[in-house]
């Protein structure tokens, strides 16, 4: 009777094991997130406002391209091709608005912390981001979710405050448009740090 036991709850464990763990869609969602980290100069009152400009700025110069790609993989060759000229970009936009700061602008994989906003929720994990560094870097940063284009309304008025989320598959607007995954979500935040320490 013991070993019927012990066999039913090894069966319960496992069961509960198994739906705990993360779905394919609920993996993807890093892949299929790209984000916008700025990095302000400094703390100054004068420094994080300018990071907030930079952010206005890059949003609505290349906000628009992003947003006509037909998906992530579109987004980030796009922005890869643009590197170089968002750099030249905000370097010359920083010295005609009368700042002398580098701009250091990377497209890579960073860890990000769960975020949870009104309506959605995001696990922690890496994600692929657009960084850009303002002058020594060493500021309060700024960050948000440009492909799909959460963030455009923060430069555009007219943008919808969920647009983009369309661009997620039905199974990842279920993950992080409901509260039911805070244990999955802390399954994929330890799954995202083992992996990267042995990727």
């Amino acid at each position: 009777m013991n070993g019927l036991i012990k066999y039913t709850l090894t069966v319960l464990v496992v069961t509960m094991m198994l739906a705990a763990l993360p779905t394919e869609a609920e993996g993807d969602i890093y892949g299929d997130t790209l984000r916008l980290h700025i990095i302000a100069n400094s703390d100054t009152a004068e420094d994080q406002k300018l990071k907030l400009r930079v952010r206005d700025y890059i949003l609505t110069e290349y906000g628009a391209e992003l947003k006509s790609g037909n998906n992530i993989e579109d987004a980030k060759d796009k922005l890869f091709e643009l590197l170089g000229e968002i750099e030249t970009d905000v370097s010359e936009r920083l010295g005609e608005w009368g700042y002398g700061y580098s701009v250091r602008v990377a497209l890579g994989e960073e860890w990000y912390d769960t975020r949870e906003y009104e309506d959605f929720t995001l696990p922690a994990g890496y994600y692929t981001s657009l960084r850009v560094i303002i002058g020594e870097g060493e500021g309060k940063n700024w960050w948000c979710v440009m492909y799909p284009p959460l963030c455009m309304e923060m430069a555009t008025e007219n943008a919808p405050a969920d647009d983009g989320v369309i661009d997620y598959t039905k199974e990842e607007l279920t993950l992080i448009k409901t509260g039911k995954y805070n244990v999955k979500f802390k399954i994929l935040e330890e799954l995202s740090r083992v992996f990267a320490k042995n990727g």
